[in-house]
């Protein structure tokens, strides 16, 4: 069994870094958000932008504002989008001032990740979970080993290594299931790794790979209800691009869905969500 109970102790104040009354106040609304999200899921890790989709739509009005004065809080209001800026701010000074522990929100890491099965299936082909984000990287891996496959994980658009990498290791068929937001640049990341593996494909042909993206996708974003919140900043060129794609769907292209609202609106999170669509092309290893 979970235990959700988390203790929110008082800083030693003799501590090299003297914290504001600001920055506790902070800290301990972080571990309550954090506290709740376990309570609810019964799951005690998550990403940082999981912790985010669930403060969002917490019925409490408990966030903290501060006031006219260093330290000073005033009122308290539920939690805004736009607070969600600073979350990652005052989930590191949680950490530090021992709030909640150090591993359980999750953020994503510079660079490409390949992680390979620790046992290799017996079956004609082989799986590859391809993650535009590296921040679900420990939720998804065990669900990936349980299947026997690989997880790549690359930031943003695939890197020409990566693609590179996967022509090395792969022998024969391959199945490669992509993972991205919804968002002005992620909604094409199954088509850009499609070109580029069409691109990078040797001249003698090379194995089978086929590829299946996973989401997100509008129509998941619909029938799921997926909260949609304001997306980052895009070229021209990637906006219009959206635009276009989310026409038909009735979604506004300011807006973005990101995979890590799976955590709170998909029953067993991201990694509920991986297993069932790995089920669907294998048995566990």
């Amino acid at each position: 069994m979970i235990d959700s109970d988390i203790v929110i102790r008082e800083p030693d104040m003799t501590e090299a870094f003297v914290y504001t009354e600001t920055d506790r106040t902070k800290s301990k609304w972080v571990a309550r958000a954090y506290q709740d999200f376990v309570k609810n899921t019964g799951r005690t890790r998550t990403t940082l932008r999981g912790l985010f989709y669930h403060a969002l739509q917490m019925k409490n009005s408990d966030y903290p504002i501060c006031g006219g004065f260093v330290g000073e809080i005033r009122i308290t209001r539920p939690y805004h989008e736009s607070d969600g800026e600073k979350l990652s701010k005052w989930a590191n000074k949680s950490k530090t001032l021992g709030f909640i522990p150090g591993d359980v929100l999750l953020e994503g890491a510079s660079g490409g990740q390949i992680f390979l099965p620790n046992n290799a299936p017996n079956r004609p082909y082989s799986q590859e979970v391809w993650v535009s984000k590296s921040s679900a990287n420990p939720l998804l891996l065990p669900v990936c080993r349980k299947y026997g496959a690989s997880l790549v994980s690359v930031c943003g658009r695939a890197i020409k290594e990566a693609v590179s990498g996967l022509f090395q290791r792969c022998s024969g068929p391959t199945i490669i299931l992509a993972l991205s937001d919804l968002s002005p640049e992620g909604a094409f990341f199954s088509s850009d790794l499609q070109e580029a593996i069409l691109q990078a494909r040797p001249a003698a042909g090379g194995p089978e790979i086929r590829l299946e993206c996973i989401g997100l996708k509008p129509d998941q974003v619909r029938k799921l209800s997926l909260p949609m919140v304001n997306a980052d900043k895009a070229s021209k060129e990637d906006q219009s691009r959206y635009k276009r794609y989310l026409k038909p769907y009735s979604l506004n292209p300011a807006k973005m869905a990101e995979i890590d609202c799976l955590e709170v609106y998909y029953k067993d999170g991201l990694a509920g969500f991986l297993d069932e669509c790995l089920c669907r092309y294998s048995d566990p290893v």
